[in-house]
């Protein structure tokens, strides 16, 4: 971790998460991972959290110190008006530096300019937020001028993927950095109280995600009824605001049993599903970069994963691939490591396993974010 040439560590203020310990999303478990070793190293981290995630009277977390602001609930107004809050509060607060996570806070990048003129604005994109299918067309407009003010008033963008690199780069002529996502190694664990989901080891494919359009869910149920085997498919995630299309799913997956909709797992009942999985899967249309999909590899899963730059860019060679949205295909793909032999499996997933950890680690990335904060320059290495 690199030390500041003054010895003098940047006081940070991080908004457009919900919020830390990380109990929901991708972006919350980054945070998590990224601040608590910048925490450790020296910075002063303040962690600005949706009230209604974050304990009652929790102020500190490893180190972390973490602001409690109301939100209006709703997927329209949630992290709207918190944001908006994090920012006037943040005022007060002598921050060198401001992060922003996420495009639709970065709509308040032009009032944070305004407001802390002396600090330093850093945004991180994990994703195209405007494409996703949760969003209404007047939503999805809103939050794409937030990409716009992300590139227009962040001194700093960090991007989690080389796709937004060059996404950002063609669309709107900026340099960015590039920090992946990191991983670590995922722990060996029985499956335990799980069995009752009717769960045999090595007896089904995993996904762990939000219940949400881009992921197309549909495809992998569709594909697990129609694959001539007898490999299950175990989904693990909540709706996250798209009760509808949750519906949707619980519809498709029928009473065969051969879906199971297993809600948000979390800790020990995640780790038992990573460890006791037969493969990872994902038939997702758009990505940042895929922290679930690096949690399947770091469990030394053998990965099956639509073909979408983000995926090739995570697994590379590791991986198997189909198109976005062939059913067939994917029913296929299931059907082959179905009846794949144990060794060649256990040879695939820990190539996964070895790519995983070598390319994508946390320390890496943290020490990356380091250097930026630092005025040092982005550095960091996409794996080969």
């Amino acid at each position: 971790m690199p030390v500041p040439p003054d010895g003098r560590y940047p006081r940070v203020a991080v908004l457009g998460l919900r919020g830390v310990p990380a109990t929901w999303g991708g972006v919350e478990r980054q945070c998590e991972e990224l601040y608590t070793r910048l925490a450790a190293a020296g910075f002063p981290i303040t962690i600005y959290c949706r009230a209604s995630y974050v304990p009652r009277g929790l102020t500190t977390y490893r180190g972390l110190r973490l602001v409690r602001l109301p939100a209006l609930a709703g997927k329209h107004t949630e992290a709207f008006f918190h944001t908006l809050l994090a920012c006037l509060h943040v005022v007060g607060q002598a921050c060198d530096i401001v992060h922003v996570y996420s495009q639709g806070p970065a709509l308040f990048l032009p009032l944070l300019r305004l407001v802390t003129p002396r600090a330093r604005l850093f945004f991180t994109c994990g994703g195209l937020d405007w494409q996703r299918g949760k969003w209404s067309g007047q939503a999805s407009r809103i939050i794409r001028l937030g990409e716009w003010c992300s590139a227009r008033f962040a001194d700093t963008r960090i991007m989690v993927s080389q796709a937004l690199v060059d996404s950002y780069r063609e669309r709107y002529g900026v340099e960015s950095c590039y920090i992946p996502n990191g991983v670590t190694p995922q722990p060996q664990r029985p499956l335990g109280n799980l069995a009752e989901l009717g769960l045999m080891p090595r007896g089904y494919a995993l996904f762990v995600g939000r219940l949400v359009p881009e992921k197309r869910i549909e495809d992998l149920i569709a594909a697990t009824l129609a694959a001539r085997c007898d490999l299950k498919l175990v989904i693990a995630g909540g709706t996250a605001g798209c009760e509808d299309y949750a519906a949707s799913l619980r519809a498709a997956a029928g009473t065969s049993g051969r879906v199971v909709l297993a809600d948000y797992r979390f800790g020990d009942e995640l780790a038992a599903l990573f460890a006791n999985a037969r493969l990872y899967v994902t038939a997702s249309g758009l990505e940042g970069l895929p922290l679930s999909l690096l949690e399947g590899m770091a469990a030394g899963l053998p990965c099956l994963a639509s073909d979408i730059a983000p995926h090739r860019e995570v697994l590379a060679e590791t991986g198997r691939y189909f198109p976005v949205g062939d059913r067939e295909a994917l029913a296929a793909g299931l059907e082959a490591a179905a009846a794949e032999a144990e060794a060649l499996l256990a040879a695939r997933g820990t190539a996964c396993r070895d790519r995983a950890l070598t390319g994508f680690g946390w320390d890496k990335a943290a020490a990356s974010l380091a250097r930026a904060y630092l005025g040092l320059g982005c550095d960091h290495e996409a794996p080969a």
